[in-house]
């Protein structure tokens, strides 16, 4: 994909990245001039149905946000199961606002 994080490249951005929570989801994020992005959803959030949907979901909120000049490369991981598209919309906003 386009903008997925290559392996050592999630390796880097996990081990010096800030972490912030926020409603039901942790983002690991630092900056960075090619944004990028990275998930770790486990079997613990559902089937592969609802972990590919929510990854799309998230994939679209970030391809928005990089459109208008988002700065960090980021790692999502879920700490519920079944969120909401509203809620992984808000929560990104959120992110976008508070780090830049």
């Amino acid at each position: 994909m386009k903008y997925s994080l290559s392996s050592a490249d999630f390796k880097y951005v996990y081990s010096n990245s800030k972490s912030l929570l926020i409603q039901e989801i942790r983002y690991y994020y630092l900056k960075d001039q090619n944004p990028q992005l990275g998930f770790i959803v486990s079997r613990k959030y559902g089937n592969s149905v609802e972990r590919n949907l929510f990854k799309r979901r998230c994939r679209h909120k970030f391809y928005e946000l990089i459109k208008n000049g988002f700065p960090y490369s980021i790692i999502i991981k879920p700490k519920a199961q079944n969120i909401d598209w509203n809620i992984i919309k808000s929560s990104l906003e959120s992110l976008n606002a508070e780090i830049t």
